[in-house]
């Protein structure tokens, strides 16, 4: 059973990685791995100005989200939430 997820990245302006195109592709590589982890990213919404991206996702469980944005966990904090529709 899939269930829906909110996914919330946060950093500063001192950390921020929009020049490092290195850093930027671990998004990118994280997207196009998302299938083959089971994980549908439903929603990748940015607010650039306060350096923070929100996803809405569907992933059978943690670890299949883990398995796709882990390595992202590195650009910032992470908080991952399990939601519902209302």
């Amino acid at each position: 059973m899939l269930m829906i997820w909110h996914m919330e990245h946060r950093h500063t302006g001192e950390t921020c990685f929009s020049g490092d195109e290195a850093k930027k592709a671990l998004w990118d590589q994280a997207i196009e791995s998302a299938k083959e982890n089971g994980v549908t990213v439903l929603q990748f919404l940015v607010n650039a100005s306060a350096h923070r991206f929100f996803f809405v996702i569907e992933a059978p469980d943690y670890d299949s989200i883990e398995n796709t944005f882990g390595r992202c966990k590195t650009l910032g904090e992470m908080e991952i939430t399990p939601v519902k529709k209302w």
